[in-house]
């Protein structure tokens, strides 16, 4: 019997650029429009809050971040993305309570956890305890429809994070 590969979730260093980069268009255009490419670029340039990759072996197989707002008591999750070829693996979701822990660790801890996301991924979200809070029919420029979703960064949401 086999074991599935094992993975750990670091931040992003500056060497893993090309692999990100792969890993966003092994999901164009399923799950972003190849415009979006040229702001994860910029991203990567000059960040906004911490970027995280998760490595199989030597591989980045994932990748996503979050920013924080002080004024509005928020987080927001940037990027979340998984190489096409690992849907369905876990590492989307490891990677997602990954990037809640750590904002809850901050200084700066937010109560709510936004992110806006695509009708076919907003359910991913909904089954990790995100609530629909709005959907805008072509509301990316791209004309995609846009689903915005919110988390309660709350002790007993926490608590069954680290119970999962």
């Amino acid at each position: 019997m086999q074991s599935a590969p094992k993975h750990r979730i670091r931040r992003y260093w500056p060497d893993d650029r090309k692999a990100v980069l792969a890993a966003f268009r092994s999901n164009v255009p399923a799950h972003f429009p190849a415009s979006e490419e040229a702001w994860l670029r910029a991203a990567l340039d000059e960040p906004d809050g911490p970027f995280f990759v998760v490595v199989e072996g030597k591989e980045v197989v994932a990748f996503g971040g979050y920013e924080l707002s002080a004024f509005y008591d928020l987080g927001t999750l940037v990027f979340g993305l998984v190489r096409a070829d690992r849907h369905g693996s876990g590492i989307g979701r490891a990677l997602l309570h990954y990037r809640l822990l750590h904002m809850a660790g901050r200084k700066l801890r937010p109560r709510w956890v936004t992110v806006d996301t695509h009708p076919h991924t907003a359910g991913f979200f909904l089954r990790c305890g995100f609530e629909e809070i709005a959907r805008w029919p072509g509301g990316y420029r791209s004309g995609r429809d846009r689903v915005d979703l919110r988390f309660e960064l709350s002790d007993a949401a926490l608590a069954r994070i680290n119970a999962a």
